[in-house]
């Protein structure tokens, strides 16, 4: 749609753009021997899992995380999960690999009007190419009662699942995907997948409304669950206007007065339902209303196509989004006026006893209470994904997750082996001069530079951008890890490097006795007793340090 709409946008030229299609390519490629244990290799392939085969929770997949056996010479491209985020039974999901065949086409034309590059061009078309014919040799099944209809996977062995989910891609969503499919294994396949014939078809009745169509068991808790995103899809493809109509409104009834269209719903009670509100389907039903005027498709237009976006705000604005104007950001409130949210992780193991970690995040909850600021305080490590990650990690974990869940002004930082240890002092007037909401990172250095222990970061576009890129350094950072055992800092090194542009935009000026001053450390300015902050950083003798800590936390002066 984007390259439809605006064939010349500069965006289309980026490396980051042709970059991800390659590897697209390349993966769907290995993908199609996913059997053999194939994976992509090539410099863009150094992700932390790359090099090695797709494996996954051997808990959702058979053979320690592989799946179910699977051909690989049928040409097909190989998926571990449906749409659903449910398990595939056999690995070959055919409304994917159809999905894929389209795709293959938008990839083609990029790679020869904008990109120019044949090598490209030809390898997406023999990968769309040998998918299709996979598709026309694998995927069509002969039913009992509905002749031949496209399956929903298969292994390429002789096994298929006949059935239909509502998420999409999906057999019912053919014709909405834009693949080329046979019209009478379509008829047949869409005869069968709203029928009892398969086992995701249900239907029920409430307040006089009959209610049919096609759920999923991702939401195996609400019995016989119909999906409106089925039932818009359903309306999608058809050509008959009065049906588009009938399924609008059985769709208004089924939000149940919310104003909104569920995940699911039980046909028999509607209100009771799963995700109060679901964009995905909101966004679908907004289409569906479009389709719903004097260029909704005609039994003699022939199959269904998306209907041409014919807005004159979007028509007139193609050239100013071509060539944008540029909108500048509101104005950062004054530092009096900022709000504050405090975030500091006390992760209890060899380091922190419990009484450490108690003791410090008592000591922030006591300066957010006193100042008004917002405290988010954690005591576990949150990156499930990548469990043998270091729980330093946390820290840019935390700050990342805030600005983008958080209305505050600033973010500030400190580490477990930090306190506020003059609770007296007013951070706005305290700081004024020292944070530029233009900066991306403000902190202090000490003899050996930068020291991220106490940090503040401006909630804005700018800064969510280059904690987002910080963030996934840490993929680099555990691979190559340094002599020194540094995570975040040796992120910020790496992501300077990489992109020089963020240089400018780190200030490390502010003053250490200002936010970060040391205990028991001879390597920056040494706290005082009415300095802001103490950090026990780098500290050798552990117990003696914490009797230091817990002692000044615990003589503080009351509020």
């Amino acid at each position: 749609f984007f390259h439809a709409s605006f064939p010349f946008h500069p965006v289309l030229r980026e490396r980051e753009v042709k970059e991800a299609v390659m590897i697209m390519v390349d993966v769907w490629i290995s993908e199609q021997r996913h059997e053999e244990d194939a994976y992509p290799t090539g410099e863009l392939f150094d992700c932390v899992h790359c090099g090695k085969p797709y494996r996954y929770n051997p808990k959702e997949l058979k053979r320690n995380g592989k799946g179910t056996i699977t051909n690989s010479s049928v040409g097909l491209t190989w998926s571990g999960f449906r749409p659903s985020d449910d398990a595939c039974l056999y690995g070959y999901l055919i409304p994917a690999n159809m999905f894929a065949v389209v795709v293959l086409g938008y990839m083609m034309e990029l790679a020869e009007v904008i990109w120019i590059d044949e090598s490209l061009m030809k390898k997406a078309r023999q990968l769309r190419e040998e998918i299709d014919d996979g598709i026309k040799k694998h995927g069509i099944v002969k039913h009992k009662t509905h002749g031949r209809i496209y399956a929903y996977e298969v292994d390429g062995l002789g096994h298929s699942l006949l059935t239909d989910d509502a998420n999409v891609p999906s057999l019912l969503s053919i014709p909405y995907l834009g693949y080329k499919y046979d019209e009478t294994i379509f008829a047949n396949t869409k005869r069968f997948i709203l029928s009892k014939d398969n086992p995701n078809f249900h239907q029920g009745k409430h307040d006089g409304i009959e209610f049919t169509g096609i759920g999923s068991p991702h939401t195996h808790f609400i019995p016989s669950s119909i999906w409106p995103m089925a039932m818009i899809m359903e309306g999608l493809v058809s050509n008959n206007a009065t049906d588009k109509v009938i399924l609008v409104e059985k769709l208004l009834a089924s939000s149940a007065g919310t104003g909104w269209m569920h995940e699911s719903f039980n046909p028999n009670n509607p209100m009771k339902f799963s995700r109060p509100w679901f964009c995905w389907p909101d966004s679908l039903f907004s289409e569906l209303v479009m389709s719903l005027t004097e260029e909704c498709p005609k039994p003699e237009r022939g199959r269904y196509k998306v209907k041409e976006w014919t807005d004159t705000v979007v028509v007139n604005g193609s050239s100013a989004f071509s060539q944008p104007t540029p909108v500048p950001p509101p104005p950062p409130p004054s530092l009096e006026h900022s709000s504050l949210a405090v975030i500091s992780a006390c992760i209890p193991g060899k380091r922190f006893s419990a009484d450490y970690v108690n003791a410090s995040l008592a000591n922030k909850q006591s300066f957010c209470d006193k100042w008004g600021a917002t405290c988010i305080l954690s005591r576990e490590n949150h990156d499930v994904e990548n469990p043998t990650y270091h729980a330093k990690w946390e820290k840019l974990y935390q700050i990342n997750r805030t600005l983008h869940t958080s209305d505050a002004d600033w973010i500030m930082w400190l580490d477990c082996d930090a306190a506020f240890t003059n609770l007296a002092i007013d951070w706005r007037t305290h700081l004024r001069g020292h944070l530029d909401s233009s900066k991306v990172l403000i902190t202090s250095k000490d003899k050996n530079g930068m020291n991220l222990g106490v940090l503040f970061i401006p909630n804005t576009v700018e800064a969510h951008e280059f904690i987002d890129e910080l963030y996934e350094m840490r993929h680099y950072v555990e691979k190559f890890p340094n002599t020194r055992d540094l995570k975040d800092q040796a992120a910020l090194t790496e992501l300077l490097k990489a992109q020089p542009k963020w240089a400018g935009l780190v200030d490390a000026t502010v003053p250490q006795e200002k936010i970060n001053s040391y205990l028991d450390n001879s390597d920056g300015h040494r706290w005082k007793s009415h300095e802001w902050i103490a950090h026990q950083v780098w500290c050798q003798k552990a117990e003696k340090c914490s009797s230091h800590f817990l002692s000044i936390l615990k003589n503080l002066k009351p509020l």
